[in-house]
């Protein structure tokens, strides 16, 4: 999964988010930066550029993903 992030990230892609449901965490991956953990529920996320009108916070992603 981290190979194909960075391979969409050396080919032009701003960002990518690993996420991991069993840890509660998310690491953004930038393009050409370091990685950053968000863990924090109350953090909100980073987005793309067309993104950035929408704030989502690690809490809101995660009660989209509980069945």
């Amino acid at each position: 999964m981290i190979r194909n992030i960075l391979h969409c990230l050396d080919n032009g892609t701003e960002m990518g988010w690993l996420i991991d449901p069993d840890e509660s965490f998310i690491f953004v991956y930038f393009a050409n930066q370091s990685v950053r953990e968000f863990v924090n529920s109350d953090r909100v996320l980073p987005t793309p550029e067309f993104f950035q009108e929408i704030k989502l916070t690690v809490g809101e992603l995660f009660s989209w993903l509980q069945i």
